[in-house]
């Protein structure tokens, strides 16, 4: 059998090796530990669950230090005396890393685990359970420090793109993940609920918001830095009104990247209060846009507030070509602006600008 054919190692059967493993857990061999840290999620849950049965907290100390603080969870669906189990490891362990990777945990029983994350210092979860856990710390005051605490041991990251919901087992849930109304404000609830002052890094990449979904997230904007697909993007620009313009121009960065996408009326003005109240965007790519002179007359009085600007593969004419030469002739914050083809057929004043790519 080649290497490649060879099956993953999952580590010797629960009923074989967990009566002899725990003794050897109040003891800090480095064989058990080697062997122990290389044990499958389905063996982990099995020796949480002896050792919650035992009563003994000392034998929760011997397994973290045999695996590194690491609790492997991943891809496991939880009952009741699991739950069990877990908030018994979780009560007796300091800075732990836990990973619930596409694990199932009933409803009922998250509320009272939440808490006992103030003794993990890593979470690994998948967008489903993420969802989970952001309504239950939404639905009561109680839950306030819990969403604090949330936010904290996912590194100040809420993730809900494949990336993050990918089971490697079944390569299932590739799909859109489709937000309601209802998880954008138990989202919203918990960024705000958390009163930090390190931004959120909401990832809704792969994500499907309706207009109601987004009204619920629009609040909260002035705490996130956002990253989504462009096709969401543009409903961001289409939807947003005056007073949250600086709150989402905020949240999408330095960079923006609308190229190959087609701005509608509704999109042009979203842009438009962009650019009035960025402080400054070092990157706008509007290359195959279908921008005509028409539009780009809306974007010109705040087009100085960017540093490189990608106008290429549009059906911008001289005329227009014109106005944008002005502007930067007139100011030194802009540094590149990129012009090819377009319907532009006058090029001499742009040949002495090394700013222009025209060509």
């Amino acid at each position: 059998m080649t290497r490649q054919n060879r099956p993953e190692y999952a580590g010797p059967s629960p009923a074989a090796e967990t009566e002899p493993t725990l003794p050897a857990l109040g003891h800090n061999h480095a064989s058990i530990d080697y062997t122990i840290s290389r044990m499958s999620s389905v063996f982990i849950l099995c020796v949480i669950r002896e050792i919650y049965e035992s009563g003994s907290a000392g034998f929760v100390s011997g397994l973290l230090s045999s695996v590194e603080n690491y609790i492997n969870l991943q891809c496991r669906d939880l009952d009741s005396v699991h739950c069990d189990a877990l908030r018994f490891t979780l009560q007796h362990c300091t800075a732990a890393s836990l990973n619930l990777q596409w694990t199932s945990i009933p409803e009922e029983e998250l509320e009272s685990i939440l808490p006992l994350f103030t003794h993990v210092s890593h979470l690994s979860v998948d967008r489903r359970l993420l969802l989970k856990m952001l309504h239950c710390c939404s639905v009561s005051d109680v839950q306030q420090e819990a969403a604090s605490v949330l936010l904290s041991i996912l590194q100040h990251k809420l993730d809900f793109s494949c990336r993050s919901a990918m089971d490697l087992t079944t390569n299932t849930d590739s799909e859109p993940l489709h937000l309601t109304a209802d998880d954008c404000r138990a989202t919203s609830r918990v960024i705000q609920r958390a009163h930090s002052d390190t931004k959120t890094q909401l990832i809704l990449q792969d994500c499907e918001i309706h207009t109601a979904g987004m009204d619920e997230l629009f609040p909260v904007l002035h705490s996130v830095q956002l990253c989504c697909d462009k096709s969401l993007l543009l409903q961001f620009l289409a939807h947003v009104r005056p007073e949250e313009a600086e709150s989402l121009s905020g949240a999408l960065g330095e960079e923006l990247d609308l190229s190959q996408t087609q701005l509608d009326p509704q999109v042009c003005r979203g842009l438009v209060l962009i650019l009035e109240y960025c402080e400054g965007l070092t990157e706008l790519d509007l290359s195959q846009c279908r921008l005509t002179d028409h539009n780009l007359d809306l974007l010109l009085p705040n087009l100085h507030k960017v540093q490189n600007i990608d106008f290429s593969g549009n059906n911008i004419t001289d005329a227009g070509a014109q106005k944008i030469h002005s502007i930067v002739t007139r100011n030194s914050n802009i540094k590149t602006v990129r012009l090819f083809n377009n319907r532009i057929e006058s090029r001499e004043i742009f040949s002495t600008n090394p700013r222009f790519e025209i060509c």
